[in-house]
């Protein structure tokens, strides 16, 4: 019987620089011993651990998930899981386009609960506006991702809600 190859892939919760591999396959392949995982930028740069030397991550057979740190931002990416056998040969590969987005939301929840303990930030002429324009450029990301498979767009998009998080003393006013 042949693999079916299938996965799914979600960044951990409270820690937005891992991803989560699980490998949902279906059927067998006798042949297949290992797997690998790649993890391809808009820009075609491969992101891995830290003191990884290749442009994947080797992902054992026996392990049905696998936990990957390697994200600084949020990233529209690539992902790829190839199966192989002994002989390092791909039999099945899977790509899925993914938008690894745990910083943004993280920090677009945390201005929400800013927000509701702060009403009058509602009413601020800088914080409301820039939480909605955050919203936006995920959403927008997300959006390229599902609609179009465009991941350049959504790269783009990520990058501009990234700006807005790492500036945020100069467009969230917590004092109002």
């Amino acid at each position: 019987m042949s693999l079916i190859p299938n996965f799914t892939a979600v960044q951990v919760a409270g820690l937005p620089s891992q991803i989560l591999f699980t490998d949902t396959s279906t059927d067998s392949d006798a042949a297949i011993v290992s797997r690998e995982v790649f993890l391809e930028t808009d820009s075609g740069s491969f992101l891995v651990p830290q003191g990884t030397t290749t442009d994947f991550v080797l992902w054992a057979l026996a392990n049905a998930t696998i936990t990957i740190d390697a994200l600084d931002k949020d990233y529209a990416l690539a992902l790829t899981v190839n199966w192989l056998d002994e002989d390092g040969n791909v039999l099945y590969t899977k790509t899925i386009l993914s938008g690894e987005t745990l910083y943004n939301e993280t920090f677009d929840y945390y201005l929400t609960q800013m927000m509701t303990a702060n009403k009058n930030l509602i009413d601020d002429n800088d914080f409301f506006p820039n939480k909605s324009l955050l919203r936006t450029y995920i959403d927008s990301g997300n959006q390229s991702i599902e609609l179009a498979s465009d991941q350049t767009n959504a790269q783009l998009c990520y990058d501009e809600a990234t700006k807005l998080r790492l500036s945020s003393q100069y467009y969230y006013n917590a004092n109002a």
